[in-house]
């Protein structure tokens, strides 16, 4: 029995170091795509980012560095893994969910069972964005919270799409649609919070103009996005 306990301790002691150093190893890449806008072994580091989340975060704590740094790599590679899928879907295909919270503290528009319908008003970014998208062919929701999209889903049934939202928010998001099988891009949010939040508009119109499908991965506006397109290897 004594040899069993041996034995067993021996194992969850070689466990230990090899998540330790296989957190080390993720860690530095998250660092790396962070700085540089490139990603490396996309689906394997994001399979590691999503099992060892806390170890890594626990390491950004103790190297006294961001760690919501974790959850935008995490939220890059899913953008990445998506695009090809993504970009192959037409936009009549394809729905945009919009949080309330990017609503003016004034805005008119009523809540209905299609979620929020907005009368573009100009007083936020809401109108002008719908506009663009829906002529585009994609459908435009405005959403009051996650168990719509879940609706909206289920009756509308796309085949891709684009959600705007708190980190969080984007990383659930995310993989409910990989739970139905739909390829989605997430765009975060600027500023998070309930009321009067904010948003990149530019990387937004980007990745609904098809300018490039995974436009999260790029963080200086200077970037060439010829250099970050994904190859066919990374898929």
């Amino acid at each position: 029995m004594d040899q069993v306990f041996y034995l067993l301790g021996e194992a969850v002691f070689v466990l230990g170091v090899v998540i330790l150093i296989v957190s080390v190893v993720t860690a530095v890449m998250i660092g790396h795509s962070f700085k540089t806008g490139r990603i490396f072994m996309a689906r394997p580091t994001l399979i590691f980012v999503i099992l060892l989340e806390s170890v890594i975060k626990y390491l950004f704590r103790v190297y006294k560095a961001d760690e919501s740094i974790v959850d935008l790599v995490g939220v890059r590679l899913r953008n990445y893994i998506n695009s090809k899928k993504f970009l192959e879907i037409d936009p009549e295909d394809r729905s945009v969910f919009m949080p309330q919270c990017l609503r003016s503290v004034d805005c008119p528009a009523k809540l209905t069972p299609e979620g929020i319908m907005c009368v573009n008003c100009g007083r936020c970014g809401i109108g002008e964005a719908k506009l663009f998208c829906e002529e585009r062919g994609y459908r435009f929701f405005v959403v009051p919270g996650s168990s719509f999209i879940k609706r909206m889903i289920k009756k509308y049934r796309p085949q891709a799409i684009v959600g705007v939202g708190c980190m969080m928010e984007i990383k659930e998001g995310i993989d409910l649609c990989h739970l139905y099988g739909i390829p989605a891009i997430g765009v975060p949010l600027t500023r998070s919070g309930c009321v009067s939040t904010t948003l990149d508009w530019d990387s937004f119109y980007e990745v609904v103009s098809d300018g490039d499908g995974h436009i999260l991965l790029r963080d200086d506006p200077k970037d060439s996005i010829e250099t970050l397109r994904p190859s066919t290897a990374d898929r």
